[in-house]
């Protein structure tokens, strides 16, 4: 009888265990909020909430498209870069007189032939991921400080200011916010409801069943990395626009940083897992963190320290998660 209540029990017991680990992130969330609540009235304050929603597009936008190349089974480490090149040539352009759709287009053509170089030589030779865009996150950010000296870019349109810092109606939201939003929803669709979604999932759980069923790996991986690329250069436009300024030094880290959202989110480094809906919770929770953290008025030194604390965190939980 003792057998049988321990059989009984001992699932439950495990289920309330994979329960806790798959919404971990949603607690975690919450409790954050509401703790930083407690310890500063100012954290729920308008114009904190008012930086917090122009800061979280640039981030946000480069984390759910590493989120569709972890569930490919790649990663990009030169997302933030890629955001500065694309960023700042879009200032370039603009300080010279060119035309919004034409600066645009410009700064989304240079994100997507970045992740082409990418998607092309990790799959013509066969490259680790994670070694090759460490490598071409190095040479895109210094090309870019090479031609630019590392010196801001001013002088800039007002439309070009207008792209991020547009009101919506209320003090908080900006169009930035709106832009990222309607990347999230256009590619949770596409993840979730097109061919393209169903073969990164099918490339990242097994690449070889993969092309037995007929799936051209190479060639999805390199649509995926274009894309990837446009997504970057598009977080980077928004991100000069929100300065005001063409910044070459800026977005460092960033492709590491979203890596590790897309990870609390749910993604895994082994592909075929993960949501857009789990890495705008993974993004929200660090970047509330991060918030919280300065809001309190934590020296910057310990914020990049805990910071750096929270991806080993990922990853290990990461570790858990494929464990169980």
């Amino acid at each position: 009888m003792k057998v049988r209540l321990n059989e009984a029990v001992l699932p439950a017991k495990w289920e309330w265990r994979d329960i806790a680990l798959q919404y971990s992130v949603y607690i975690v969330l919450a409790g954050l909020i509401v703790a930083f609540s407690f310890m500063s009235p100012m954290f729920l304050g308008k114009a904190n909430i008012g930086n917090f929603f122009r800061q979280i597009p640039t981030v946000g936008i480069v984390t759910v498209g590493v989120t569709m190349l972890l569930i490919t089974g790649k990663v990009d480490l030169s997302a933030g870069s890629i955001a500065a090149f694309a960023g700042t040539a879009a200032v370039f352009l603009a300080v010279k007189g060119f035309s919004a759709p034409v600066v645009i287009l410009a700064s989304l053509i240079i994100g997507a032939l970045w992740g082409l170089i990418n998607g092309f030589f990790i799959t013509r030779f066969d490259l680790d991921s994670f070694i090759l865009t460490l490598g071409t996150d190095y040479m895109i950010r210094g090309i870019l400080l090479f031609f630019t000296n590392g010196i801001y870019i001013k002088g800039v349109p007002d439309w070009f200011y207008s792209l991020s810092n547009t009101r919506l109606g209320v003090d908080f939201l900006f169009s930035n916010t709106l832009v990222f939003a309607v990347v999230v929803v256009v590619l949770a669709y596409m993840m979730k409801n097109t061919r393209f979604g169903r073969y990164c999932y099918a490339v990242g759980s097994n690449p070889e069943a993969a092309r037995l069923s007929g799936i051209h790996v190479r060639r999805h991986l390199v649509k995926v990395y274009v894309l990837e690329g446009s997504l970057a250069a598009l977080a980077g436009l928004l991100l000069m626009s929100n300065l005001n300024v063409g910044a070459p030094g800026e977005a460092a880290g960033v492709g590491l940083f979203a890596l590790a959202a897309a990870i609390i989110g749910g993604a895994a480094f082994s592909g075929g897992i993960g949501t857009m809906s789990g890495a705008v919770v993974g993004i929200l929770t660090l970047e509330v963190f991060r918030n919280g953290l300065a809001v309190l008025g934590l020296n910057s030194f310990i914020q990049q320290a805990v910071t750096g604390a929270i991806i080993i965190v990922a990853v290990v939980v990461d570790y858990y998660r494929r464990r169980r």
